[in-house]
């Protein structure tokens, strides 16, 4: 069985997910480093080189060798639900998880967070905000149409999270509910 974590960037996925993962004793992937990993550079750089087309097609071939795997958490970058293949696919690996953060916590912390800005690029050259605004709007039909649930994230810690999530699988709520946790 595969859990697997979408939403929009800074929503918590990897750093919840490696808890989760943890937690399980199953193994823990991020779709973002893979593609890292793949090319041995940041994804700021890959997109700066390459453009957005061409990581959105590293991305789906990350998700598509997951998808060989037998049980793990899945972090996906924020755009995996872009393309309607990768919507397909993340259904049929496991149980999807949509991680639904209030708009000031993803701006606090891609305004806040060092490292998101040194490896993800902004969409655009415009303001983070309304970038932040303007992609949301478009995306979140995209999130809650691909998730089998959805955990809103507000106020509660990474445990917590990791908690909600436990608790839905121990509650029989996952279509392959977990084993022995």
């Amino acid at each position: 069985m595969k859990i697997v974590l979408v939403g929009y960037r800074a929503t918590g996925k990897s750093t919840v997910g490696r808890l989760l993962a943890a937690k399980l004793k199953i193994p823990f992937w991020d779709t973002d480093l893979l593609v890292e990993e793949s090319l041995g550079v940041p994804i700021k750089e890959i997109i700066a080189v390459n453009g957005w087309e061409f990581f959105r097609a590293r991305e789906k071939e990350a998700l598509q060798k997951l998808a060989q795997e037998a049980a793990g958490v899945i972090a996906t970058g924020g755009g995996i639900v872009l393309a309607s293949e990768n919507m397909d696919l993340l259904k049929r690996m496991g149980v999807v998880v949509w991680f639904n953060a209030p708009l000031e916590d993803i701006i606090d912390r891609l305004q806040n967070d060092a490292q998101i800005d040194a490896r993800r690029p902004q969409f655009t050259d415009g303001n983070l905000v309304q970038e932040t605004v303007d992609t949301l709007r478009r995306r979140i039909p995209l999130y809650e149409k691909a998730a089998d649930f959805t955990v809103y994230t507000g106020g509660k810690s990474t445990e917590q999270v990791a908690e909600e999530i436990l608790g839905i699988g121990k509650r029989g709520e996952f279509k392959n509910p977990f084993r022995g946790k």
